[in-house]
């Protein structure tokens, strides 16, 4: 039996409290308390001094693309480019670097910061007969070149498919930026990752998520339609695999999935079968989110990816085969059509744990809902940082005090997941820096007790060890400095 004992610094165990020690035995945690007596329990233990650290348990992030973002990492970054020009700079040097035919991927990019959209026709100056698919920083939009669009068959007559948007200009030209179900056109033609590829992105995933102390994951990766299960089973296979992971269906494969019989939940303490995922707007930044109202000095209210009468359908369908759902939903218009679509299945199915991913604007009669129905509020606390200035201009002060709900949904007792805090490698959409905001009310406390509450582990679970000298102020305050 193999027995380790950690001491010398605090160990968080919940509600207020730290220990002094905690001891384990073949990978599970037996013990917390004082030093003094786990040591008399420890016998032969390896002994772990913390020197003055705190050991937490191993983080689970409630929404994760893991292989996408080890991807991403490979390509082309222009996020930080303040400028069209900056960033063309940037894509005329890698296209440079690229073998004959190939695309230039990646992108990042940030239209807001930029202050307008950027065209087809400035990415081909710099292209260099590359085809080109750039994405936007939200992933809602895509930037492409004139090649790019040859080779997906867009043409100056070609119509914008039900949920998608193919931009035009003032003369009827096409500009290169695709949005929502439009961007299907392009994203099928990209080269995706093969077997080994795609081994390897989760094993470079698994390590950036260890160093930032994540040990458990939903993943809702989704390369063309298709997952990466069997680079985590081969993972696995091979004694790779250190995160507990769940992972997530496309949309595109529902039918697939119950044709096979595959189930929420399936799999064991490592690898499991996750929700169902579904979009059903975009995002802010792209302003492709559904909203009951329009945009703020337009009348323009978003998309709705999927129609409210299929996405009804399909989650009964779910349901009823024992999968349940993830709904990206950000527009309050999103948030309402995908309680609509699960309220039903707490009825017919009250055993599947339904989500709804992101809700950043509720409408008021929603709020309750999610505490009635049971259904988890997954919200990402990054987006009220990243995109608080996008809601104050597209949203303005009538709506945004309805924006990143955190402690009205947690007194309406909603099921709350809310990832950990972003650190340097990190593959997650979670950041805790907020600065105090009435358009968020999301307090900090709350926001660090999901967090807190997301990974934590008691005598006799899985043994996961996350030790660090240095943690949040405000989450020392909301969790009584444990």
């Amino acid at each position: 039996m193999n027995a380790v004992l950690f001491h010398g610094g605090r160990i968080h165990v919940g509600n207020g409290a730290s220990a002094e020690a905690l001891l384990a035995r073949d990978g599970r945690v037996v013990a917390v308390g004082r030093a003094a007596d786990l040591a008399r329990d420890a016998g032969a233990a390896e002994r772990i001094d913390l020197r003055g650290g705190l050991m937490t348990p191993g983080w689970g992030d409630s929404h994760v693309h893991l292989l996408w973002w080890a991807q991403q990492m490979r390509r082309i970054d222009v996020s930080a480019t303040r400028s069209v020009d900056e960033a063309l700079a940037q894509i005329d040097a890698h296209a440079r670097s690229l073998a004959e035919g190939r695309w230039i991927l990646g992108g990042r990019f940030d239209w807001d910061r930029w202050g307008r959209w950027p065209n087809a026709l400035e990415l081909d100056r710099v292209s260099h007969g590359h085809p080109a698919a750039l994405r936007s920083r939200d992933g809602h939009s895509r930037w492409l070149n004139s090649r790019a669009l040859g080779e997906a068959g867009i043409g100056r007559e070609t119509q914008s498919p039900a949920g998608g948007f193919i931009e035009r200009d003032a003369r009827g030209d096409l500009t290169g930026i695709l949005k929502e179900n439009a961007m299907a056109v392009v994203d099928r033609l990209i080269p995706q990752p093969d077997a080994d590829e795609r081994h390897e992105l989760a094993l470079a995933g698994q390590t950036a998520a260890w160093k930032a102390g994540i040990t458990a994951m939903l993943d809702l990766d989704n390369f063309a339609g298709t997952i990466p299960l069997e680079a985590f089973e081969r993972m696995r296979g091979h004694g790779e695999l250190g995160l507990r992971v769940h992972v997530g269906l496309p949309y595109a494969r529902v039918d697939e999935a119950i044709a096979l019989g595959l189930r929420t939940g399936f799999g064991d303490a490592w690898l499991r079968i996750g929700q169902l995922k579904i979009f059903s707007d975009g995002a802010l930044g792209s302003q492709t989110a559904a909203l009951e109202a329009p945009y703020a000095g337009t009348d323009d209210r978003g998309v709705l990816t999927i129609e409210p009468d299929h996405l009804n359908e399909v989650v009964a369908r779910a349901a009823r085969a024992g999968i349940a759902v993830a709904i990206h939903a950000i527009g309050d218009r999103a948030v309402r059509v995908a309680l609509d679509a699960i309220a039903p299945t707490r009825v017919s199915a009250p055993h599947l744990r339904q989500r709804v991913e992101h809700i950043q604007l509720v409408r008021e009669g929603d709020l309750a809902r999610f505490g009635k129905l049971g259904v988890i509020a997954s919200m990402q606390p990054i987006h009220a940082t990243s995109d608080r200035d996008l809601a104050d201009r597209y949203w303005g002060p009538e709506r945004t005090p309805r924006a990143y709900p955190w402690r009205t949904l947690r007194n309406g007792r909603s099921r709350g997941c809310a990832p950990p805090t972003r650190r340097p490698g990190i593959p997650s959409r979670a950041s805790l820096s907020t600065r105090p905001s009435p358009a968020t009310r999301a307090a900090s406390p709350s926001a660090c007790r999901a967090r807190a509450t997301s990974g934590r582990s008691s005598p006799g679970s899985a043994a996961t060890r996350r030790c660090s000298r240095r943690t949040s102020p405000r989450c020392h305050r909301a969790s009584g400095r444990a």
